[in-house]
């Protein structure tokens, strides 16, 4: 690890899947965004799209922003759980729920990796946690928030960036940047919380 505290690994590939299909129904969007509050779902399945997420669902799922439904996290449908294994089951967890997870960035960086060879992959990730408890800080996010490689290795997710957290310490965006070999095409990550759920995003 370096001063930079980030993790250098071979990729490879695989396939993000976050959201759900389902029929473009629509809800009134009443929200207490500026509250902070989400609202009850009005019908079973429905939710509050422009609410804090869950915005209505149970824990567990999001608000489909395109559906205004609710749908399952995204799953861990990747080599690098397959691998690790997995532990969180939405019925007996408490953690946070990691809803989005998607690439942003996938190009060489010499500044930011300190070499040449190397790409940059920044992956920005959104989670809600029902016990209001998420850190406000990247050093709070230390040993809280977990890489796991291609290969199955977990490891702290370090180079952390960008962290907003809002509605009372339930609900956090940040951006998380790992260093792979420039070689490779594209580059799968594995994310997930302490007690939280797994997900899968590949950027290239």
């Amino acid at each position: 690890m370096t001063d930079k505290r980030f993790v250098l690994i071979k990729a490879v590939t695989a396939t993000l899947t976050l959201y759900s299909c389902g029929p473009a129904f629509s809800t009134d969007e009443v929200s207490n965004q500026a509250e902070g509050t989400a609202q009850a779902a009005p019908l079973e399945g429905l939710c509050h799209r422009s609410a804090y997420q869950p915005a209505g669902c149970s824990y567990g799922d999001y608000c489909h922003p395109d559906t205004g439904r609710c749908s399952a996290s995204p799953n861990s449908a990747c080599d690098n759980f397959t691998i690790h294994g997995r532990s969180w089951d939405a019925s007996t967890s408490t953690g946070p729920v990691i809803y989005e997870a998607t690439a942003i960035r996938f190009a060489p960086d010499f500044t930011f990796c300190g070499r040449e060879g190397l790409t940059r992959a920044t992956f920005r990730l959104k989670a809600y946690a029902p016990a209001a408890d998420l850190p406000t800080s990247r050093e709070e996010l230390y040993g809280r928030i977990y890489f796991v490689s291609p290969a199955g290795g977990e490891f702290n997710a370090l180079a952390l960036q960008n962290v907003t957290t809002t509605n009372q310490g339930k609900h956090i965006t940040f951006d998380v940047n790992l260093c792979v070999l420039t070689v490779a095409a594209s580059y799968t990550a594995g994310f997930f919380f302490t007690g939280g759920n797994e997900v899968c995003a590949t950027a290239s």
